[in-house]
């Protein structure tokens, strides 16, 4: 046996699964829990509707839901072990509407797209079982990466991201390789730059996973082409999460988005309420009176701000005057309120999502920390200023340098 063959037989026994595992949607009632989807089911039950909440989908809809636990049952993988998501993403969608004289008029609102994606570890479990299943001998080489050398490297000690990395699945003795280049993977940040209505996007940066594991999220996303590339049929259709762009949803480019979901702190706040808001009803014609949001009721409002109080603790901003700030921050306003319950409904479900929207994207804690800092440092530069009202350049000096915003 030459030591090719004895390498890749070595890598078939440590990434083989049990032959006697099930594949399809029998895989998940392995955990014999409540939370198992079983064979012949044919929706999730109230138990995994209620755990769905809580992993960040609980405004999906009916067909969403329905759509979602078919892809589930199809591919066998679990979205409770974080194999698979399904991702919510506000997306301006265009519509033409007759105006009952005969025209038609443009009408433009914000609506939750819905995307479903899947985790690196369901890319490596299919994998193997597709190898067992067709009787395939696997085996695997990587993640590599390089710089601009092109020189290939098992380990990226510097602190600056690899330019690519490189992953090998080997099928039946033939190589399957994928490239992935840092750069038309790395999810980023806008930068912005000025406050108010002058402020402007001057460039942008890696979001906060990308920044903190570039290594590990680049050689992830070529792993995910490698093993597609080696099974095209079976992995169709499946995207995986740390690739997929915020602006594409099932591969179609839409109109418009708002901005991205992970923007930096304060920076885009005006455009993100409003356009939470517009998400609850259609954005009215120039020349339409202003829609009317139907009021919550007093259990549907507790609701909302029960769901507020959660996120603001998995923000960690358990005290009312961190809420508040948080609240100010996300409404763009200039003081804070006396209480937390002084919010129309329009405002709380504006509070409400964005937090949610944060959570979903893992940026919840960081975001909100964000929110609390720069509001100590208006202050601070507000104190100073007063401190200092007889010394006009040094006012300046100070204002130029805090958070106006």
């Amino acid at each position: 046996m030459t030591e090719t063959t004895t390498q890749t037989a070595h890598a078939v026994t440590m990434m083989m699964p049990d032959p006697a595992a099930t594949t399809g949607g029998e895989v998940a009632t392995q955990l014999g829990t409540e939370l198992a989807i079983n064979t012949g089911q044919i929706g999730f039950t109230d138990a995994q509707r209620a755990a769905l909440r809580q992993l960040g989908i609980e405004d999906a809809t009916d067909g969403d839901l329905a759509v979602f636990f078919h892809v589930c049952q199809t591919t066998g993988l679990d979205p409770f072990r974080k194999e698979i998501y399904m991702i919510g993403r506000n997306t301006k969608l265009t519509e033409w509407l007759d105006n009952g004289e005969g025209g038609r008029r443009k009408v433009e609102r914000y609506v939750t797209k819905y995307t479903i994606q899947t985790g690196i570890d369901g890319f490596r479990r299919k994998v193997r079982e597709y190898a067992h299943r067709n009787g395939d001998t696997l085996a695997v080489e990587g993640p590599l990466y390089c710089g601009d050398d092109g020189e290939w490297k098992e380990v990226w000690p510097g602190k600056t991201p690899p330019v690519a990395a490189k992953f090998t699945v080997i099928r039946n003795g033939e190589p399957f390789t994928a490239v992935a280049h840092f750069d038309e993977f790395v999810q980023t940040n806008n930068i912005y730059e000025g406050t108010g209505q002058g402020r402007k996007v001057v460039g942008q940066e890696p979001n906060s996973m990308w920044a903190k594991m570039p290594r590990n999220q680049i050689g992830k996303c070529a792993e995910a082409a490698a093993c597609r590339r080696a099974y095209p049929n079976e992995f169709a259709g499946l995207i995986l999460t740390d690739a997929a762009q915020p602006t594409v949803i099932d591969g179609e480019v839409v109109e418009q988005h708002r901005p991205p979901q992970r923007a930096r702190g304060t920076s885009a706040l005006e455009a993100r309420a409003a356009a939470a808001a517009a998400a609850k009803a259609p954005q009215p014609a120039a020349d339409d009176t202003p829609a009317v949001t139907k009021p919550l009721s007093e259990a549907s409002r507790r609701k909302w701000l029960n769901k507020m109080f959660a996120l603001m603790g998995e923000g960690k901003a358990p005290d009312r005057e961190d809420q508040l700030i948080v609240i100010a921050g996300i409404l763009d306003l200039d003081t804070l309120r006396e209480h937390r319950d002084d919010m129309t409904d329009d405002e709380l479900r504006t509070v409400a999502t964005q937090l949610n929207d944060w959570k979903t994207t893992g940026a919840l804690e960081a975001q909100v920390t964000e929110l609390i800092n720069a509001w100590s440092l208006r202050e601070a530069a507000q104190a100073d200023a007063a401190a200092h009202e007889s010394a006009p350049a040094e006012q300046g000096d100070l204002l130029d340098g805090g958070d106006q915003s």
